[in-house]
């Protein structure tokens, strides 16, 4: 009986110590992470929220790298690391595809299901793509982001980007930026009407 209850305990403290690692690691990432600003891309009006939340859609997942694994199977999930930089605006972008995590700099773990012709992947899939909303923020946050539509071609009213922190290939985003403004920041002070595009330079922290 007391052997099952010394087991019994061993089993609780690892069950409690998971979380507590996850949210050590999770604080971590959000302070020493590096800061990259992910341009968002039109975000399909016809589902873009499930709960609180609202999903994401990133230009730099939309490219053209040579595969890891071009000479396997063209179709099936994939997986490799994206090695990060930024362009001349300030906007993360993936420089190059790679089987294994680097030693140093800033990486993510990524997915993609089809190799071209000439190995090369245009579309992957980032471990992100979506920023949670307190109760009741949802569709606020989604005419903001919705995109208009003329002819089937999508337009965003304002632009946005997402600040995330990397570290060691774990990511977190900590804030959403619509039009230079914190998405907290219009949700506490919403305008009357959505004013035209800025083309500002990007802001993050």
């Amino acid at each position: 009986m007391r052997r099952r209850a010394i087991l019994f305990g061993v089993v609780a403290v690892a069950q409690l110590a998971v979380p507590a690692w996850m949210l050590i690691g999770h604080e971590r990432v959000r302070s020493d992470g590096a800061v990259f600003l992910f341009k968002t891309a039109p975000v399909d009006p016809r589902d873009p929220f499930r709960g609180e939340y609202v999903r994401l859609n990133f230009e730099a997942e939309q490219g053209a790298w040579r595969a890891p694994d071009a000479g396997t199977m063209a179709y099936g999930q994939r997986k490799a690391f994206a090695l990060l930089d930024t362009d001349t605006a300030g906007y993360a972008r993936i420089t190059k595809l790679v089987e294994h995590a680097p030693d140093q700099g800033s990486y993510l773990p990524v997915r993609y299901w089809s190799i071209g012709e000439e190995g090369t992947v245009s579309t992957l899939e980032l471990p992100f793509d979506r920023y949670y909303l307190e109760e009741g923020d949802g569709p606020k946050t989604e005419e903001l982001l919705a995109p208009d539509w003329s002819n089937g071609t999508p337009s965003t009213p304002l632009p946005a980007h997402a600040v995330v922190r990397i570290l060691e290939g774990q990511a977190i985003i900590t804030d959403l930026v619509v039009g230079e403004r914190s998405i907290h920041d219009w949700l506490k002070d919403p305008p009357t009407e959505v004013p035209a595009a800025a083309t500002s330079a990007p802001t993050g922290s």
